[in-house]
């Protein structure tokens, strides 16, 4: 009997461990916050060839729940500027994000990561165009995370259109 309650208490002691030390969403979407550098590869189309792309983004706080991200990208498309909004929905036990650019485009997409993997599914509108896109970040470590993004084409298949990593910017 001893060894019976024993075991419950390890068990119990252990649970209790493990869920206090699982993030939060605000520390999981926290992650994002700072300076970033992205460096890769991009497409204008899925049948066009890559190009060199690089960018900058910085996230901040705004307000409790929500992580404003603005980046400067550049790439085949030219110099595109950007803003997305990511939060944590309760309701929905998801990760949302609303985001625009320059070129007129606007995304709203869901994640719900698993691990250190992040799996935005995005819908997307450009120039009147709906498209089907996902977006996958691995984060490799507390400083950089690879990332790739992919859309659907009328077959139902996935083409990546860039790829490449992120690296945390260092602090000055």
């Amino acid at each position: 009997m001893k060894s019976l309650f024993a075991g419950a208490t390890l068990w119990l002691l252990i649970s209790v461990v493990a869920v206090a030390q699982a993030p939060t969403p605000q520390q999981m979407m926290g992650y994002f916050g700072g300076d970033w550098n992205l460096t890769g590869t991009a497409k204008v189309s899925p049948n066009s060839p890559s190009a060199p792309y690089k960018s900058t983004q910085h996230g901040e706080w705004v307000g409790e729940g929500f992580l404003e991200i603005h980046s400067v990208s550049h790439g085949p498309l030219g110099d595109v500027h950007g803003v997305r909004m990511l939060e944590y929905n309760p309701a929905d036990q998801v990760f949302t994000m609303n985001a625009y650019n320059s070129l007129g485009e606007h995304q709203l997409g869901t994640c719900k990561p698993e691990g250190a993997t992040w799996v935005w599914n995005l819908a997307e509108k450009m120039n009147g165009v709906a498209a089907t896109r996902r977006e996958t970040m691995t984060l490799t470590s507390p400083n950089s995370y690879t990332f790739k993004s992919e859309v659907q084409k009328p077959d139902g298949t996935w083409a990546t259109v860039m790829e490449g990593t992120a690296t945390r910017a260092v602090s000055k």
